[in-house]
Formats: C-alpha cells, sequence, structure tokens
C-alpha cells in the first residue's frame, strides 16, 4: 500500500512539474556578447586603409563619410574606395574634402568611385602631378569653385563612365568649368 501511495505521489508530482513548466514563459536567449555597432558622427577620425591608402574621415550618423586626407603617400595611383570602415563600421563615401590630397604629391593618376557626389575646393591641391581623374559614376557631380587651385589642369584629363549619358556629361562639363577646370573630358 505504500508503494501505491508514492506512486500517485510521483505521478502528481510530475504533472505538476509538466503544468508548471508549461506555464512559465520561455526565458529569454542570452544577450550576445558582440555588442552591435552604430553608425556615428565623428570628425577627422582614422578609417582602415583601403587599396594601400589611409584616409582620415568625418564620418556621419546617416552612414555617410567624407575624405579629409590622404596620409603621405609615394604612390603614382590612388584609388579611393566606396566604402571607409571606422571601428568596424562601414561608411559609404560621399564627399572629398579640401585638401584630402595635399600629402599625394607624386599622384599622377586619382580614381573617385561611383557614391562621390561633392569634390569640395582646394580637394586636389598638393598633388602637383596630378594627370589623369577618374570618375566611376554614371551622374554628373558637384565639383566647387577652386577644387583645382595650384593645378595646372590644361595638362589634365577627366575620363568618365561610358554609360554616362550625354546629358549627365553636359552638366559634369559646365559643373567642371565653374571649378576652374580647362583640360579635357572624355569617356573611358
Amino acid at each position: 500500500m505504500v508503494k501505491a501511495i508514492m506512486k500517485k505521489v510521483m505521478v502528481c508530482v510530475l504533472t505538476a512539474a509538466v503544468v508548471l513548466s508549461a506555464a512559465q514563459p520561455a526565458a529569454a536567449e542570452p544577450a550576445s556578447p558582440v555588442s552591435s555597432v552604430d553608425t556615428v558622427t565623428k570628425n577627422n577620425v582614422a578609417a582602415k586603409a583601403v587599396n594601400g591608402v589611409t584616409p582620415t574621415v568625418n564620418t556621419k550618423k546617416n552612414g555617410t563619410a567624407s575624405i579629409q586626407k590622404l596620409a603621405k603617400t609615394n604612390k603614382t595611383s590612388i584609388t579611393i574606395s566606396s566604402k571607409v570602415t571606422v571601428n568596424g563600421v562601414k561608411y559609404t563615401v560621399t564627399t572629398i574634402s579640401a585638401k584630402a590630397f595635399a600629402n599625394c604629391a607624386k599622384a599622377k593618376k586619382i580614381s573617385l568611385p561611383s557614391t562621390v557626389k561633392t569634390i569640395s575646393k582646394n580637394a586636389f591641391s598638393g598633388a602637383k602631378k596630378l594627370k589623369t581623374i577618374t570618375l566611376q559614376g554614371t551622374k554628373a557631380i558637384t565639383v566647387k569653385k577652386g577644387a583645382f587651385n595650384g593645378l595646372n589642369t590644361k595638362k589634365m584629363t577627366i575620363k568618365v563612365s561610358k554609360k554616362m549619358s550625354a546629358k549627365e556629361l553636359k552638366k559634369l562639363k559646365k559643373t567642371l568649368k565653374k571649378a576652374g577646370f580647362k583640360g579635357k573630358v572624355k569617356k573611358a
């Protein structure tokens, strides 16, 4: 008889345990050891080197960045990446700021990504040997007056995408002329 009572007690305890565990909310998942990283606004921060070029950038909370300056380099060909990484966060490069290429005295060719929308005044000053600028985008960009200060643009060529429409090319040429550019603009 004691065994039968013990058996009934065990069945009741197990049933209660099952009912209680079903009534409990599921345990929350443990917090991830990796914290999420968000875009932030910061000025003059070093970005991770890309294509052998180390840029200093200003980042914005909207996920964009402007190239403030490049570390001193003896490279003759410089390619700016469409993205820069700062503290593990990727930002889209949209602006080339004043004196961005001041430390690139030996640069003969500079290639800018399609994400660049604005080139600021004095952006190319310091790149005295610059002969060719390649614009990867298919839309005309804003080039501020004086972007080529200190350079002989008569001997320079700006290459644009073959996919750029005639309308966009005309708009770009007009903007470049206002900025002081006197060289060739051609599709490549």
